[in-house]
């Protein structure tokens, strides 16, 4: 390693690192500059957290995300601010990213460039090892993106006709004639749905959200932290599929608005028994 005049540091590898941080105003008007590139999706965002049930659970994330990193703030405080190049290139790509979006008119793209554009000021700003401290709690902003309408549609299709023939075999099990076709489930007095905000998507990206944050905050190798992740939609599954066998009586009416809380109860208590088991 050496050092120039100009306080330039060059490591083995050729990055190329300045130790000058910005100043706070510097700070503050790049935030406002960040914030001025995606002022119209993210109204956007926030308007679909508001009317879409998928994705309720985005107002959640960034508080649970800002959380994560006021807990790291001791280690950061620890860590040397460095500017990164490399966070440049990402920063480039991901408003290059966010333009190709906007010109296209397809806004959930530019949620991923968002996210992406954060982690690349953090490389730049703070350094490498700032990255590395927080990449999961930007990352985990990812949940707060809402997806596009046809790419919903077309993951919940599979899923409700899934979930019918599950239901359907569940019920059977029980001891109930029923006749399955497609996405409805008949029955000698009743004939059940399961449209697609019960096909178990909507309690899918919740509980997956849910699963990487379980994974982050517990005291355990990689693999099982990876193996609680990748239960996530597994139990929601089998979450939904005990929602909707529960009975025709409770299918309308009082139960069926709240049934996407109990669902989501039952998933928390799949996902705490997982990582009980490892």
């Amino acid at each position: 390693m050496k050092t120039s005049p100009a306080n330039q540091t060059y490591r083995a590898t050729g990055e190329q690192v300045v130790d000058r941080p910005l100043s706070q105003i510097q700070l503050v008007v790049l935030a406002a500059a960040v914030l001025l590139a995606y002022a119209h999706y993210m109204i956007w965002m926030v308007e679909r957290w508001w009317d879409s049930s998928y994705y309720g659970h985005g107002f959640l994330i960034p508080i649970i995300s800002g959380y994560l990193i006021w807990r790291l703030r001791e280690k950061l405080s620890r860590l040397p601010r460095e500017n990164f190049s490399w966070g440049i290139t990402i920063l480039v790509g991901a408003l290059l990213l966010h333009l190709a979006a906007s010109f296209a008119d397809v806004h959930f793209p530019s949620g991923f460039a968002l996210v992406a554009t954060i982690f690349g000021l953090v490389i730049w700003l703070g350094g490498r090892n700032w990255g590395l401290v927080l990449f999961f709690p930007i990352s985990f902003l990812v949940f707060m993106v809402p997806l596009g309408r046809i790419l919903v549609e077309q993951v919940a299709q599979p899923l409700q006709l899934f979930s019918a023939q599950l239901a359907g075999h569940a019920v059977v099990a029980i001891g109930v004639i029923v006749d399955i076709e497609g996405t409805l489930i008949h029955t000698p007095i009743y004939t059940f749905e399961v449209a697609i905000p019960c096909s178990g998507l909507k309690s899918t990206i919740a509980m997956t959200a849910l699963a990487a944050l379980l994974a982050y905050l517990v005291v355990a190798p990689l693999w099982k932290k990876l193996l609680l992740f990748a239960c996530a939609f597994p139990v929601a599954l089998l979450a939904n599929i005990l929602g909707t066998t529960i009975g025709p009586a409770t299918a309308e009416g009082f139960f069926h608005s709240v049934s996407g809380i109990i669902v989501f109860l039952f998933g928390l208590a799949g996902l705490f028994a997982v990582g009980r088991m490892l």
